[in-house]
């Protein structure tokens, strides 16, 4: 195990060393509170990692390794390397040169060429159990400890959305407003919670435009073009979380998400809640519709996002997601 003090081991946790070359990330778990300069990993903001990235990877590959025994190439989000990249890489995996060592840390591997992953040992990791990852946070990273003392309900939503992977929680605890805001999860998670707090809002506000006096009825109620509108407004504000097909589908995974948790609360049973923190306010919105009416609402969701992947219209899948949680109050 790593000691952690040693020169050698300082300069890796800074991402410094000579030795050591990131692709695609910028933090290294268990570093220490500003060992991680911004400048160390300058691909890290891109979309994808192309051919120039790999060129720079290939330039330094046979250098002989300067502070450690070997040279470490750790290319994160490995699922974002174009084609060409990848086909770029295949003879240096193949062939690694003496003393080379090759890290492809990916969340999802069918994204990578079935040529690129014939030729590395593949090693699943499991996921930490939300409560494990509460652990870990709270014991090695300070800011997730203070987060605990200032507001407990933002980590405990960190840990859900980072899905059992430390390193994304610990980018949820350090990001800045406007880093969470171009997450796509985190994006598609509150961009739900606003758009049912709308659909079981009976009251007009000035900052819920989607909410219309419907003629003789003393209930305020979003309309379908409406909230079709504001659905489109929100994901279009967001030009730095993704295209709007991968965007949108966050969003229904998010409400889908939800839905669950109004099932649970609705049916009585102690189930453990994934979206909303306590169940205080989905208890008291799966009172304002029926079991079927969540059931179905489910069901319809899950169809929906099977139609992404067929129907090129986003514009017409957003507005029957709108039809579809309208229905929640019909």
């Amino acid at each position: 195990r790593p000691c952690m003090a040693c020169p050698s081991c300082k300069k890796i946790l800074r991402a410094q060393s000579p030795d050591l070359c990131l692709i695609g990330i910028d933090t290294l778990p268990f570093a220490e509170e500003g060992d991680n300069p911004a400048a160390a990993a300058p691909l890290t903001k891109t979309k994808s990692i192309g051919v120039d990235a790999v060129r720079l990877l290939k330039s330094d590959v046979y250098i002989r390794p300067n502070d450690l025994d070997y040279k470490l190439y750790i290319i994160g989000h490995a699922e974002r390397m174009t084609p060409q990249a990848q086909n770029s890489l295949l003879k240096i995996l193949e062939e690694p040169p003496a003393g080379a060592i090759f890290f492809l840390l990916c969340e999802n591997r069918a994204a990578l060429l079935p040529t690129v992953l014939s030729r590395v040992q593949r090693l699943t990791m499991e996921s930490f159990s939300d409560d494990v990852l509460f652990r870990l946070l709270t014991e090695h990273d300070r800011d997730a400890a203070a987060l605990v003392r200032t507001d407990e309900d933002a980590l405990r939503l960190y840990i859900r959305l980072a899905d059992g992977s430390y390193g994304r929680a610990s980018r949820y605890v350090h990001a800045q407003k406007k880093e969470l805001k171009s997450d796509t999860a985190y994006d598609a998670h509150e961009g739900a919670a606003e758009i049912l707090d709308i659909v079981f809002s009976d009251v007009l506000t000035n900052d819920s435009p989607v909410l219309s006096q419907r003629s003789g009825a003393s209930a305020v109620r979003p309309t379908t073009t409406a909230l079709m509108a504001y659905i489109t407004d929100r994901m279009d504000a967001r030009k730095e979380g993704g295209d709007a097909r991968e965007r949108l589908r966050a969003l229904i995974d998010a409400l889908c998400t939800a839905v669950r948790d109004l099932s649970v609360c609705a049916s009585g049973t102690e189930g453990h809640l994934l979206f909303y923190p306590t169940a205080a306010q989905p208890q008291i919105l799966s009172e304002r519709c029926s079991a079927k009416t969540l059931s179905d609402t489910f069901r319809a969701l899950s169809e929906l996002r099977a139609d992404l992947s067929s129907n090129p219209n986003v514009g017409m899948l957003i507005m029957t997601l709108s039809g579809i949680l309208l229905g929640l109050r019909t």
